[in-house]
């Protein structure tokens, strides 16, 4: 992947992957399997659920909105990062 090209895309989740993997690209086996291990602790996912019920009954503050978006943005940020931790996993490259 061309790394400054990637530079053009300035969502949440391409900020973050250029900032865990500089290059462009995630090569290291053991990073991968780091990204793995990462998720939301119970009590996380237990208030993220407490709140989108909330919000599926359109009773959430404007406080609790901005807490729901950080939440997704955050589980977004990371299903990508784990999928791309997997796929270098699957291809078998070996670690730079």
């Amino acid at each position: 992947m061309d790394y400054w090209k990637h530079m053009d895309t300035n969502t949440e989740a391409s900020i973050w992957e250029r900032v865990i993997h500089p290059q462009g690209e995630l090569r290291h086996k053991d990073v991968a399997r780091s990204i793995l291990r990462l998720s939301l602790s119970p009590q996380e996912r237990a208030r993220m659920h407490e709140l989108a019920v909330k919000n599926q009954e359109g009773e959430l503050t404007v406080e609790e909105e901005s807490e729901l978006d950080d939440y997704n943005r955050v589980s977004t940020v990371l299903s990508i990062m784990k999928s791309k931790a997997r796929k270098l996993l699957r291809n078998g490259r070996r670690a730079s």
